[in-house]
């Protein structure tokens, strides 16, 4: 479970009562501002300063596609994207284009999605110094409120970007979870909704539907409106009186009603396939009610399920470890399935033909804890690591942004979740973990698996359905685990220090300045390590911390690339010195410290963090990470075959072709090239791969260590008792090799059709060769891809309907040569293929005929410079930072150079950094269509 989801994850949140289902007796934050207006609109209104200077503005309408009837099936969904389309104060795409700008983009700050339940838009990162920024958003909001246009030209327009989206999003994952839906939801409406909708109703609805639809279920009493950021609560309090309280209230309005799952008492029992699917995996599903009223029990009850999948999960990673299991992953997890029911999942993905057996591991499992509960060792360590989880949110709680107090208002708001300050949420959540006995965890973990409400849900791909369970099988299986003899879990635990011998902190050669970056300190050891140190206050309890040394994979033959693809990937699972993967997993509990190596192409290295507390410790699993890696056969058979397993079924994945058919294209068919296929997994060595490791890992010397963030002053003496023990040769100076990997020159163009269960074109097209490497000519690059992203989006997806979006990147490398890459990506239509190539060339080859709008261009920059303003506060921004400009030898702008590196950007050196594109460019071109005979 990630930090995030043990913070945020067991907390249900409170709620004032706006809709009788759900409510709440826990108070809410006295620090948000709440009210009700005369018309039924709520508001949330929270002094937030991460970060500073910035506001989000959430808009959350209480209604999505569950109340659709059969014949608006896709409407709720439609009038999101109509949102966009022109309001009553913004004509056209007026709202994109005031906001732009202003720096907030389209598709990054601005933004919305729609459920089967709610609808929520967001407008984040606004500026809070621009009065009228901040008057022109909450009129934005008033406007999604009641006051679309809803034009018949725009929505005929958006049929077509429907159309694309539906096409977009049915890959096998969407396709697999329709089948089992209609198991899951049986007999209830959610089996019927999927969002997006019907096409035939899409294309052919009528104007007058949508705009009675919106008239109908758009009103404030269904409505809040959220603002949080750097932002006087009161002033903006009355601002949204004074906007919002003009929206009249529907006199005769429909009710909002809820839909249910309804109960059952026999297993339900779903199959489904795709030919693109890659795993199959079996699950167990028990529907539980959500609880209506949100209080301290159930709050309680939610910190019990959390502790019971966190110990569940442990014995299941333990026994996946032991690869004696017919397993490759095995989870237990509790996810909301609609408004009024959750659900609590066993989950097994099986390794081929094993389906049954391995349901049974994962079955036997959650009844061991059933039936015998948790051990007090258990118990005690996830206390630990809850408790210390929350220890670290509290001491960050300063740091905690806009948009996720944005996001936890919205459910406090829709689901009655509670919502408290960081102190007195600590002091409810570490509060009951610590009251917690082992005998009630155990007595309650007894109520979670009843026979009722059961469902099992087995999907994979069209080949393997021959193996799969029958419901007979599972039923009989489960039965027969219920009737075994089981012992329970016992676990001894290793008391052994991570570093069990001395360590004497090494001398100090000498100091360096860092260029452009004053604050940052730098150190050279004896054994020639260099370290960069940079204290900063921009969070109260963190560190981040990066490392490099050249090389990488470029200093690796050729024979020998597929074990030093797993190579780092093998260490980080196999332990470090004297602990294997469990006992390094428990010897960290409650340790906020974390170290990964990596081995890229041209560099090896690491990536990490810590709090101040357990620096010490981030620095013993570095210097284990040098001098005692394990490489654990175990581990290796292991991960072969999940490589195995993914591969019988990858060959009908039509994503995992197209990625392999653009590697090839973009190397030449260079044998360097990564290809996940059978040849890999036969090259795949666990000796190679450890020496590949020691090899890359063999010399502190060659490497530089960045820590950045609010350093402890012990910091330096830790450094050199660690870092200053690695080993090293200061006489061996290593440098990644340039091979000269690249596409063909002139025009690499790769057709190729396949089977497909939804037709649909993919078309990827690059365009790459040498330019100087300088900052200027970085962000030129980068530019020039957000150009065409606004280009693309206006006549690619409005004026044609033929995608729902194409992704560009322009992007300037400096390593192992300066290299520019242009490139595109985009799903269509197979009908419109030919005139969408037409419309991207025509697009590329007018940036280097024609000046770019002069209005995009200052967009694009106010929107980098506002980028620049939010990253600086930030220590993942200053690591990077110290990071490239180590690695490239290149200074850190200051922020006036950086301004001024902006300014001079026009449109002049725009169409000369892209005639340099076209004209010096070899292309690749790769589209991959649907054979005639298949799709849909």
């Amino acid at each position: 479970m990630t930090k995030k989801n043990i913070i945020f994850g067991i907390l249900l949140l409170s709620f004032n009562g706006v809709f009788s289902q759900f409510k709440t007796n826990i108070p809410l934050d006295e620090n948000v501002t709440t009210g009700k207006l005369k018309n039924g609109l709520t508001y949330y209104i929270l002094h937030n300063e991460e970060p500073k200077d910035r506001a989000s503005f959430y808009f959350v309408q209480n209604v999505g596609a569950i109340l659709e009837d059969d014949n608006q099936n896709g409407l709720a969904h439609f009038l999101e994207h109509m949102a966009f389309n022109g309001t009553e104060h913004f004509k056209g795409k007026g709202i994109i284009k005031m906001l732009e700008k202003n720096g907030v983009s389209f598709g990054k700050d601005i933004n919305a999605y729609t459920a089967q339940d709610e609808t929520v838009y967001n407008v984040s990162g606004v500026p809070v110094t621009n009065e009228k920024l901040i008057d022109s958003t909450l009129w934005v909001l008033h406007d999604w409120s009641g006051s679309l246009s809803l034009t018949d030209a725009e929505i005929d327009a958006e049929r077509g970007v429907i159309r694309e989206e539906w096409r977009t999003r049915r890959n096998s994952d969407f396709r697999l979870k329709m089948q089992t839906d209609q198991v899951v939801y049986k007999n209830s409406k959610y089996s019927k909704r999927d969002v997006i909708g019907d096409l035939n109703i899409i294309n052919n609805f009528k104007y007058a539907e949508l705009r009675n639809y919106y008239k109908k279920w758009y009103r404030p009493d269904l409505q809040a409106v959220i603002v949080v950021g750097d932002i006087d609560v009161k002033a903006i309090e009355q601002k949204v009186k004074t906007i919002f309280s003009d929206i009249p209230l529907a006199k005769k309005a429909a009710v909002r009603t809820y839909s249910d799952i309804p109960k059952h008492d026999e297993l339900y029992f779903a199959t489904a396939t795709d030919k693109e699917a890659s795993s199959t995996v079996i699950s167990l599903k028990y529907i539980l009610d959500e609880p209506l009223e949100k209080d301290s029990i159930i709050t309680r009850k939610n910190v019990m399920n959390s502790f019971y999948t966190s110990i569940l999960n442990n014995r299941f990673r333990e026994l996946i470890l032991k690869n004696q299991s017919s397993s490759l992953n095995l989870n237990s997890y509790f996810e909301p399935v609609s408004r009024l029911n959750t659900s609590y999942n066993i989950s097994a993905k099986s390794k081929k033909g094993k389906t049954l057996e391995a349901f049974q591991e994962a079955y036997t499992e959650a009844e061991r804890v059933r039936r015998f509960g948790a051990a007090q060792l258990e118990l005690d360590r996830t206390k630990k690591l809850f408790i210390s989880s929350y220890d670290d949110f509290l001491s960050n709680k300063d740091k905690v942004d806009n948009d996720n107090w944005a996001d936890k208002l919205t459910n406090y708001f829709l689901k009655a979740k509670p919502f408290l300050s960081p102190e007195d949420d600590y002091k409810l959540i570490v509060g009951i973990i610590k009251s917690l006995s082992l005998e009630e965890l155990n007595s309650y973990i007894k109520t979670i698996q009843v026979p009722t409400n059961q469902i099992i849900t087995v999907t994979g791909s069209d080949q393997d359905k021959s193996n799969f369970p029958t419901k007979d099988d599972v039923v009989n299986t489960m039965k027969k685990v219920e009737s075994m003899t089981l012992e329970p879990y016992t676990k001894k635990e290793n008391n052994t220090p991570l570093i069990d011998k001395e360590l004497k902190p090494a001398a100090i050669k000498k100091t360096f300045d860092v260029e452009g970056i004053k604050e940052a300190k730098g150190y050279i050891l004896e054994n020639d390590a260099k370290i960069i140190v940079l204290p900063t206050t921009y969070s109260q309890n963190q560190i981040i911390f990066s490392a490099f040394s050249k090389g990488g994979k470029s200093l690796v033959k050729t024979e020998d690339l597929a074990s030093a693809e797993v190579a780092t990937t093998i260490a980080r699972s196999s332990g470090l010195g004297n602990f294997d993967n469990i006992g390094l997993k428990e010897k960290l509990t409650g340790k906020v410290a974390q170290i990964a190596p990596f081995i890229g192409d041209n560099t090896q290295g690491f990536q990490g963090g810590s709090n101040k507390a357990d620096f010490e410790t981030m620095l013993q699993l570095l210097y284990l990470s040098f001098e005692s890696p394990r490489f654990d056969p175990n581990i290796f058979n292991i991960l072969k075959e999940q490589y195995k397993n993914n591969l019988e079924n990858i060959k009908q994945d039509n994503e995992n072709t197209f990625k392999d058919a653009i590697e090839l294209a973009n190397s030449n068919n260079n044998p360097r090239t990564f290809i996940f296929n059978d040849k890999f997994l036969e090259n795949i060595d666990l000796k190679k791969a450890e020496d590949i490791y020691h090899d890359r890992f063999k010399n502190a010397a060659g490497f530089t260590f960045i820590f950045v963030g609010n350093i402890p002053e012990s910091a330096l003496a830790l450094i050199q008792k660690y870092i200053g023990n690695l080993n090293s040769n200061p006489a061996l100076k290593e440098n990644f090799v340039d091979h000269n990997i690249g596409p063909a020159k002139g025009k690499t163009v790769i057709h190729f059709k396949r089977p497909m269960e939804v037709a649909k074109t993919t078309v990827y097209l690059s365009l790459a060769g040498k330019m100087e490497y300088s900052k200027e000519n970085s962000v030129g690059m980068y530019i020039i891809g957000e150009l065409l992203s606004k280009r693309f989006l206006q006549t690619i997806r409005e004026e044609e309907g033929g995608s729902y979006g194409v992704n560009v990147g322009g992007n300037l490398e400096p390593i192992p040569s300066p290299r520019f890459d242009l490139s595109l990506t985009f799903d269509s239509n197979p009908d419109k293929e030919e005139k969408l190539m037409q419309i991207v060339w025509k697009e590329l080859n007018d940036l280097k005929s024609n000046p770019v709008s002069a209005n995009d261009l200052e967009d694009i920059k106010k929107s980098l410079l506002k980028l620049r303003e939010e990253s600086t506060k930030t220590n993942s921004f200053w690591n990077n930072t110290v990071y490239e400009s180590s690695l490239n030898q290149t200074p850190f702008l200051q922020d006036d150079e950086y301004k001024n590196l902006i300014s001079r950007i026009n449109q002049k050196t725009i169409q000369q950094l892209s005639k340099h594109v076209l004209d010096s460019s070899t292309s690749v071109e790769v589209i991959m269509s649907p054979d005639n005979q298949t799709g849909k």
